[in-house]
């Protein structure tokens, strides 16, 4: 470790140039920007000087706002006051907590939360995906038998590719594959000879990968992973069981979530979703020369209608042009294998004619989220193979004739992307020419800096290092163009409406009317009790009951919506009578008159600031007795019973 302790320390320095918004400023990696713009209550009070609702903002992570953070400060609280949060009692009523897995209770980092207070520690947890990315990618590579230059080439291609960059702060995914590397460090060095702590270093690697956060993408890395183990000989009993240790040691994470998958709303994604949105459409894949070939959110200029974090697979513009050295030349048996990868997580994320007839079957955890997850593996391998070609560049005296074959194909990449402008609808032309010029700027920088090398071999090294500069400069741009950084005062700041409900609602819970509406989870981080909620893994009997509240009918099927979503509707007023809901938010914008609101029912308890509160005097409390009672034994039974 010695040895690499100032390409550690290269790594500290590059990292805080991509956080410099952070080191310099003082400004925290997370969406406050689109909170105080985009939510209620926020979005209707002034902050930092601006007028309500009218704060700059990249419209990105709105997940974050929803349910990374609220339950991350849930399950703090908790830990902290000495309870263990099974159990999330603000949002759908109550729901499961532990077993989501995105509340990432076990994860071991999580002791940060009680070092530092939680923002501090929740930005160093942001900084330190890619720092961590950086230093165990550097590391594997050198095991493997890259050069010092090729390793951080490998490593930084990967630790701020696009598929880090843009699922940054979301603190959970970019956690659950800074692992990958460190577990592949581990399997090479367990088949150089077996010892405890490689043992010990690989089963922490899956076990922290696996609850970080996110399985899905942890099943991906760990299907990699094994194959890695495989393919370089790993073909043991011992080998068996270490894969299996994780799942074990993991199992008190499992065992719940599971289960609670097994009993969710969430249901698959329709066939022709995947297919038309989800998929990397064949020509998206000039996404992976220019990113933002279509636009990008954060500037709100992004062309297709469907996701930009599913369809960008860029690991840097010069690190592909080493790539394709690597598919040009004589290949060892590791280069096969990431090519070979490379090929098959392409296939899989992409439209083709086997991706039409492979989502028509309904895959577990696949269909159910993007296959476009994947795309980390892609992004890895890519890097792999750009730290092999360095190495070929390294050690060939390239001729003028191998310099244009080389490099003829991306030249005529590029040649086709500006061609492809001049058939793209009229409104969308300057955005693709300006995002291309600049790609262009930066390749042809690479072509002239990669030419010195043919006039002048013996300047090869101070070539690398321009050309390494260059790749930080790009990805650097890509960054912080799609990320927020903001001052903290803007993570959940107070708002009066809410003050007042945390004063005065107790356990009752609270929902919004109209233009007064409350996005599901906010209610979390305040401890406030709604019976809304939004989780990709919620109870599904609950989800058909909450739905019931449009039309009184029990839901039988769950849309792309409601799979995740569980909203109140004001259709069926006893649904909310019996969850408990005793306080409605309005706002003056619904010009709401006693039709919406009759005296019989609500009274107006707060108004301020156009917000207004009313008690719903029908409001069954939490807990009571009865004398009489009937049982529903079917769904339409129920409705007959208490819709009547």
């Amino acid at each position: 470790m010695k040895k690499n302790f100032l390409f550690i320390l290269l790594f500290l320095f590059i990292t805080c140039g991509f956080f410099y918004k952070t080191v310099l400023k003082g400004y925290v990696p997370f969406p406050g920007d689109l909170l105080v713009a985009e939510y209620n209550p926020w979005k209707t009070y002034s902050y930092l000087g601006y007028n309500p609702g009218s704060y700059p903002n990249k419209a990105q992570y709105f997940d974050v706002l929803r349910q990374i953070y609220p339950w991350k400060t849930f399950t703090i609280d908790s830990l902290k006051n000495g309870s263990f949060p099974l159990w999330n009692p603000y949002n759908f009523s109550g729901a499961p907590l532990l077993a989501n897995f995105q509340s990432a209770v076990f994860y071991p980092f999580n002791f940060l939360y009680f070092l530092l207070p939680q923002i501090w520690a929740w930005s160093t947890l942001v900084i330190l995906q890619p720092f961590l990315a950086l230093i165990f990618t550097f590391l594997y590579a050198r095991k493997i038998g890259l050069s010092k230059i090729a390793s951080i080439f490998s490593a930084i291609s990967f630790g701020f590719s696009s598929f880090m960059t843009v699922w940054l702060e979301y603190n959970t995914i970019g956690q659950v594959i800074l692992w990958l590397p460190l577990s592949l460090l581990s399997i090479e060095n367990l088949l150089d000879k077996k010892t405890k702590i490689w043992s010990f270093i690989f089963i922490f690697s899956l076990v922290s990968s696996l609850l970080a956060g996110h399985i899905q993408i942890f099943a991906y890395l760990f299907v990699f992973s094994a194959l890695y183990c495989f393919f370089r000989g790993g073909k043991k009993l011992f080998y068996l069981i270490l894969f299996l240790f994780p799942l074990g040691v993991s199992a008190v994470q499992l065992i719940p979530s599971l289960e609670l998958i097994n009993l969710a709303a969430r249901s698959s994604h329709s066939y022709e979703l995947i297919i038309n949105k989800i998929l990397i459409q064949p020509w998206q894949l000039a996404m992976m020369f220019v990113p933002d070939f279509f636009g990008n959110p954060a500037t709100r200029n992004y062309l297709i209608s469907d996701t930009y974090v599913g369809k960008v697979t860029s690991i840097g513009l010069v690190p592909l042009i080493f790539v394709l050295l690597t598919l040009l030349r004589k290949k060892n048996s590791l280069t096969k294998f990431f090519l070979w990868i490379t090929g098959i997580v392409l296939l899989f994320v992409s439209l083709n004619p086997i991706t039409y007839f492979l989502y028509k079957i309904k895959i577990p955890f696949i269909s159910d989220s993007a296959p476009t997850l994947s795309i980390f593996v892609l992004c890895f391998s890519l890097s792999m193979l750009s730290g092999f070609g360095i190495d070929i560049f390294r050690k060939e005296n390239l001729s003028f004739k191998k310099y244009l074959f080389w490099l003829t194909p991306i030249v005529v990449i590029f040649l086709v992307l500006w061609i492809s402008i001049l058939f793209m609808p009229a409104n969308s032309i300057s955005i693709s020419t300006r995002n291309l010029a600049y790609s262009t700027i930066i390749f042809f920088a690479s072509l002239f800096i990669l030419f010195i090398s043919v006039l002048k071999y013996k300047v090869k090294t101070l070539i690398l290092v321009s050309l390494f500069l260059l790749t930080t400069f790009d990805l650097w741009r890509s960054f912080n163009k799609f990320n927020p950084f903001v001052p903290k005062e803007l993570v959940y700041p107070p708002v009066p409406v809410f003050d007042f409900l945390s004063k005065n609602a107790g356990i009752n819970r609270i929902t919004g009317f109209g233009a007064a509406g409350i996005d599901a989870n906010f209610e979390t981080q305040y401890s406030l009790f709604s019976p809304q909620g939004y989780d990709p893994l919620y109870p599904k009997r609950y989800g058909e009951f909450i739905q019931s509240s449009k039309e009184g009918k029990i839901v039988k099927q769950f849309t792309n919506q409601t799979r995740s979503d569980a909203v109140l509707s004001f259709g069926e007023l006893k649904v909310a009578d019996l969850l408990g809901v005793k306080y409605v938010l309005d706002r003056v914008e619904n010009a709401s008159t006693q039709k919406e609101f009759p005296l019989d029912r609500f009274s107006l308890i707060y108004e301020k600031d156009g917000w207004k509160i009313f008690e719903n005097k029908k409001a069954i409390p939490r807990a009571f007795l009865v004398s009489d009672y009937r049982i529903a034994k079917t769904a339409s039974e129920f409705e007959k019973i208490f819709f009547a």
